[in-house]
């Protein structure tokens, strides 16, 4: 007996698709593993999320530069009005110093102030745009870096670290200083003369051992590198006010510039409390879940804005 015609099922509703609002934009979707991590994030913290994910290489919107802070800044964005909002940080930084303290200032006019989470990296300027946020949620392994501005050198085709050339001149001095003081007692020993009669033989055969060294620094560049972290330093101080006072801000910025000796050097939670920065700390529960699931999908991709629905 005929039972009639086979019922036909309604297609089921596809899950919507989403690409970042400001970069690079529809119609590249972002994955959805890295749509569900962001969503359980927006319900853990109970605030929309931003993405500041950096990790593509791309030559515009690789670090923290002119393309990056246009999108940001511009009234186009899509910010929200006074809404605090979540910042998922996870970038070398490269750009420059003014770049992230612009990002910083217009995020906390705009929407009244930001949380910035740090799955994996937040490096050189990117640890300055950190210093805006009210709070500051990193991961177990998560690193942050020294205060640095890096340069574009055209003659060598790379970016140079401004601390990494002032803290190299600072060893050969320092170094120069030790040996003073080794020479001075080496020769004390073998002569038997007093310390006002080798000072000057030991100061000339310092000076002349190091000379080689010192001729090679070109000072005008060194001048340049140096302001260029005093610059970082000074916008460093004011993104911490007025959360601490200018003192302390003072000393916060100075540490994170001159206690590390070299550009790519590990900052964890344990350094940012040595340095005085109260407002860091550990992820935990959904959010730790969150952004350790999270780290799997951000290497090597370049993601900026919210997640806006492809249609």
């Amino acid at each position: 007996m005929s039972t009639g015609p086979t019922p036909v099922r309604p297609p089921s509703l596809a899950a919507p698709k989403y690409a970042a609002s400001l970069y690079p934009g529809k119609p590249h979707e972002i994955p959805s593993t890295l749509v569900s991590c962001v969503r359980r994030l927006e319900s853990a913290l109970q605030m929309p999320i931003w993405l500041i994910i950096q990790s593509g290489g791309d030559d515009d919107f690789g670090g923290l530069d002119n393309a990056t802070a246009h999108a940001f800044c511009s009234s186009k964005s899509g910010l929200p009005e006074n809404q605090h909002i979540g910042l998922v940080i996870d970038s070398p930084g490269g750009g420059d110093a003014k770049r992230a303290y612009q990002i910083a200032r217009y995020i906390k006019k705009r929407c009244g102030g930001f949380t910035a989470i740090v799955p994996d990296y937040a490096k050189s300027a990117a640890t300055l745009l950190l210093l805006g946020a009210d709070k500051i949620i990193i991961g177990k392994n998560a690193e942050l870096g020294p205060l640095d501005a890096q340069v574009y050198d055209s003659d060598r085709e790379q970016r140079l670290s401004a601390l990494d050339e002032i803290q190299a001149l600072e060893r050969v001095n320092a170094f120069a200083l030790q040996a003073v003081d080794i020479i001075m007692c080496y020769w004390q020993r073998g002569t038997k003369k007093s310390f006002n009669m080798l000072i000057p033989e030991v100061q000339n055969f310092v000076a002349t051992m190091m000379r080689p060294l010192f001729e090679k620094v070109d000072t005008v560049h060194y001048i340049q590198m140096s302001r260029l972290l005093k610059v970082a330093e000074e916008y460093a101080i004011r993104l911490l006010q007025p959360r601490y006072s200018p003192d302390r801000a003072k000393e916060i910025a100075r540490y994170l510039v001159d206690q590390y000796p070299a550009h790519d050097f590990f900052v964890d939670l344990e350094e940012t409390e040595a340095a005085g920065l109260d407002s860091v700390e550990e992820a935990t529960g959904e959010v730790e879940s969150a952004i350790e699931d999270m780290i799997k999908y951000t290497k090597k991709v370049t993601y900026l804005g919210w997640l806006e629905e492809i249609i």
